[in-house]
């Protein structure tokens, strides 16, 4: 596990700690699962805080790409991905003692240079309430990472928007673009501020929302919303898709995300 983790989920009182108390249950041999059960971990992570470092990363990727549906390119993504780390590591953390404990799981890339966190899954009554809520029809691979994580990122931003907080991410942005003195653009045409819906917000304000207009699939794309320009993606030019960050599918854009991705408009 790279120190980036170690770093991040320290408690030394000497230095700025994020957490009060850390455990890495994947450290822990002789943890057992009528201990830790009252935490809300999952009874599958504690299983698989249980096997070898290798283990857990290849058990992981088979896992995602058995709920995730087959893309050529994006499956192809994942499994590089996974084919860069050296372990997914198991924790239990909380930021007080008053707190409830939190399981995620880390991502380690055995080069040191970064690692991704994921909250513990949503079940199908959370994503169907969420879909109430926002009326609307979440991409059927989006609705599949939540029964992966219901929260997920890069280092310390979980900028895949929890379920729960999907709403509000909504009303927010809208609010900013209803604010704002131009009005939201792709290339040349208007943009009805209502048509995004944020899954995915940045720090500096950008995010990545499923776009309601555009159905380049047979379920909505998403695109790249810039706080800076007001403007999301051009979804005009098909051969101008990725650099713009627009994806016909969740899982592209997921793909896109774990390995790498830089912008341009």
């Amino acid at each position: 596990m790279n120190s980036q983790i170690r770093d991040f989920f320290r408690t030394d009182k000497a230095q700025e700690a994020h957490f009060q108390e850390v455990r890495f249950l994947s450290e822990e041999p002789g943890a057992v699962w009528d201990e830790v059960k009252g935490t809300g971990i999952p009874r599958g992570w504690f299983e698989l805080s249980r096997v070898s470092m290798s283990d857990r990363v290849d058990f992981t990727r088979e896992f995602w790409l058995s709920l995730l549906p087959y893309h050529p390119t994006a499956s192809a993504g994942i499994r590089e991905f996974f084919d860069q780390l050296d372990d997914v590591a198991v924790i239990l953390c909380r930021q007080t003692k008053e707190e409830p404990w939190r399981a995620e799981l880390a991502y380690s890339l055995a080069d040191n240079s970064s690692f991704f966190r994921g909250l513990a899954p949503a079940d199908e009554e959370e994503i169907d309430w969420t879909m109430k809520k926002l009326n609307v029809n979440l991409p059927s691979d989006f609705r599949a990472f939540q029964l992966l994580h219901n929260g997920f990122g890069k280092l310390t931003e979980l900028g895949v928007v929890p379920l729960d907080e999907m709403e509000d991410a909504r009303e927010s942005l809208i609010s900013a673009l209803m604010r704002a003195d131009k009005p939201l653009r792709s290339g040349e045409r208007v943009v009805d501020p209502y048509s995004l819906y944020p899954f995915y917000e940045e720090f500096g304000g950008g995010c990545q929302c499923f776009y309601s207009e555009w159905y380049p699939a047979s379920e909505m794309g998403n695109v790249y919303f810039s706080a800076i320009d007001y403007i999301i993606s051009d979804t005009s030019d098909r051969k101008g898709w990725p650099e713009h960050l627009a994806y016909p599918t969740f899982v592209e854009w997921l793909s896109s995300f774990i390995n790498g991705m830089s912008v341009s408009f």
